[in-house]
C-alpha cells in the first residue's frame, strides 16, 4: 500500500534542468568587484550556517555559485551535530539567526515557522515548479500548516552497516529475523567486538535503536499513535523496549560508557572493526569516504522488526530562509537554494551530495549502498523520533534512554517518566 510512497522515494528517472547564471559587463568589473552586478545594484552579503559533517562539498558548490553569481558574497559557517543545534537555539532566541540554514523536518524544523521566523516559500515552490523538481515526500516534510517553509535538500532512510569483513571472518549473514540479529550480537561480543556502535552523548544515536525495537515491539500503528501522543508511553511495548535497551547494556552489547560517549567517537568504533554495526543512513557512503575508507567494504540490512509493514526510519533536511532578511538577501538566497538543489549540482558532488531530495539524478558508483537503502523502504516508513515528537518530550526519552542504562530509573519508571512528559506536554498547549 505504500507504492506511491516508494515511486516518489527512489525516483531517478526525471530529468530536471537549472541554469543559473548572470551577465556582466568587462568594462564595469572593477566597479562590480565593489559595488556589485553590471545593472549597478548593490553587492549582497548573505550568511548561510550548515553542518559540517558529510558536506565537504558544500565549500565548493558555494564557490561556484559566487562565480556564477558575482554580486552575491555567502559566508559560511559549518558545525558539528550537537553544537548546531544549541547555536540555532541561542540564535533564534537572541533573534541572531542568518540568512539562511540548513535543519531537518519535522518538530526541529517547525519550531521556526511555527514562530514566525522563516520566510514563506510556498509561492516560491509554485512558480519553480517544485512538484516537478523534488520528491514530493521530501516537500511535503518541509511544509507547515500549509506553507512550505524551506528547500528541500535531502530525504533519508536509514539502516544496520557491518564490515563485511567481521561478518565474513564469523560466518555471517545479514539477519532476516529479530531472533538472528539478536543471536548475532552475542557471537559478535563472544568473537570479542562490540556489537553496537553506538554513542548515546546527545541522545539521538542511541534513540535510532530504540525507536526500532518500538517498532519491533509495538507493531506500526502503536508506533505511529505514540509518536502522535495519542497513545499512552506507558505501554507494555514501551517497557520491552526499554527493557531491552538494558539488556544490551547488561551484556556489554553497546561501547563502554556509551551513555557519555559521543557519536563520531562510536563512529571510529565501527570503522577500527572494534565495533561491529551502526544505525545510519543514505549519507553514510559519503561520510566512510571522508574518513578514507572504502564503501565496498561495508554493507547493511534493514532492522529486522519482522512488523508488517516492514517499514524503515526516515527524515527529511532542508535549508530554511529567515523571515527578518531584508528581500535582496532573501533573493540572494532563495537562487542559492535553487542552485544547491539542482541537478546539475546534485550531480556534480553526487559521491558526498548524501541522499538528494531533488529528482533526477544519477546514482554513483561510489555510493553503493544508497539505492539499496531507498529500495528498504518499499514498504514504507516511519519518521525518526526526534522530528516527530515534539523536542521537551525527545528530550525526556534521551533521559529515559541514560537513566535505564545507568540503573537510576526501571524500565517502567521510564515508561512511567515518558507518559508524564506527554502528559505534561499537552497541559501546556489547552
Amino acid at each position: 500500500m505504500m507504492k506511491k510512497w516508494v515511486a516518489l522515494l527512489a525516483s531517478v528517472l526525471l530529468v530536471v534542468t537549472s541554469v543559473v547564471g548572470c551577465s556582466s559587463s568587462s568594462s564595469d568589473a572593477a566597479q562590480q568587484s565593489q559595488e556589485g552586478s553590471s545593472s549597478g545594484s548593490p553587492k549582497v552579503s548573505i550568511s548561510l550556517w550548515t553542518l559540517n559533517t558529510g558536506w565537504s562539498w558544500l565549500k565548493s558548490a558555494v564557490e561556484d555559485f559566487e562565480s556564477a553569481n558575482p554580486d552575491i558574497d555567502v559566508e559560511l559557517t559549518q558545525y558539528e551535530v550537537d553544537p548546531f543545534k544549541e547555536t540555532l537555539k541561542v540564535a533564534a532566541s537572541s533573534k541572531t539567526l542568518p540568512d539562511m540554514w540548513f535543519t531537518w523536518g519535522g518538530t526541529l524544523g517547525s519550531f521556526y515557522p511555527e514562530n514566525g521566523m522563516t520566510m514563506d516559500l510556498t509561492q516560491v515552490a509554485k512558480d519553480n515548479k517544485w512538484s516537478e523538481k523534488f520528491n514530493q515526500t521530501a516537500i511535503d516534510m518541509s511544509t507547515y500548516d500549509g506553507k512550505v517553509s524551506g528547500f528541500p535538500l535531502h530525504l533519508n532512510v536509514l539502516g544496520m552497516w557491518y564490515s563485511k569483513e567481521s561478518y565474513q571472518k564469523l560466518n555471517l549473514k545479514a539477519p532476516a529475523t529479530f531472533a538472528e540479529f539478536e543471536s548475532q550480537l552475542q557471537t559478535l561480543k563472544d568473537s570479542g567486538m562490540t556489537p553496537l556502535a553506538f554513542g548515546s552523548k546527545g541522545g539521538w544515536h542511541t534513540m535510532r535503536l530504540t525507536e526500532q525495537l518500538l517498532e519491533h515491539f509495538g507493531g506500526p500503528e502503536l508506533h505511529d499513535k505514540l509518536n502522535r501522543l495519542e497513545a499512552s508511553w506507558n505501554d507494555p511495548a514501551v517497557v520491552k523496549t526499554f527493557e531491552k535497551i538494558k539488556e544490551y547494556t547488561d551484556k556489554g552489547y553497546f561501547p563502554m560508557g556509551y551513555s557519555s560517549l559521543d557519536p563520531s567517537e562510536a563512529e571510529m568504533l565501527f570503522y577500527q572493526q572494534s565495533a561491529a554495526i551502526i544505525n545510519e543512513g543514505t549519507w553514510f557512503d559519503g561520510t566512510i569516504s571522508e574518513n578514507g575508507f572504502d564503501p565496498a567494504q561495508f554493507d547493511v540490512f534493514k532492522f529486522p522488526t519482522e512488523q508488517t509493514p516492514a517499514r524503515a526510519s526516515v527524515f527529511a533536511e532542508m535549508l530554511q530562509i529567515n523571515g527578518a532578511s531584508d528581500a535582496a538577501k532573501q533573493e540572494a538566497a532563495i537562487k542559492l537554494g535553487e542552485y544547491l538543489t539542482s541537478v546539475e549540482t546534485v550531480n556534480k558532488y553526487i559521491n558526498d551530495y548524501g541522499s538528494p531530495a531533488t529528482l533526477g539524478f544519477t546514482v554513483s558508483e561510489e555510493t553503493p549502498h544508497l539505492q539499496p537503502l531507498l529500495d528498504s523502504a518499499e514498504d514504507g516508513g516511519f519518521l525518526i523520533t526526534d522530528q516527530a515528537l515534539p523536542q521537551e518530550v525527545v528530550q525526556k526519552l534521551f533521559e529515559a534512554q541514560d537513566k535505564v542504562a545507568l540503573d537510576e530509573w526501571t524500565p517502567q519508571q521510564a515508561a512511567e517518566n515518558m507518559e508524564n512528559a506527554v502528559s505534561a506536554y499537552k497541559s501546556k498547549q489547552k
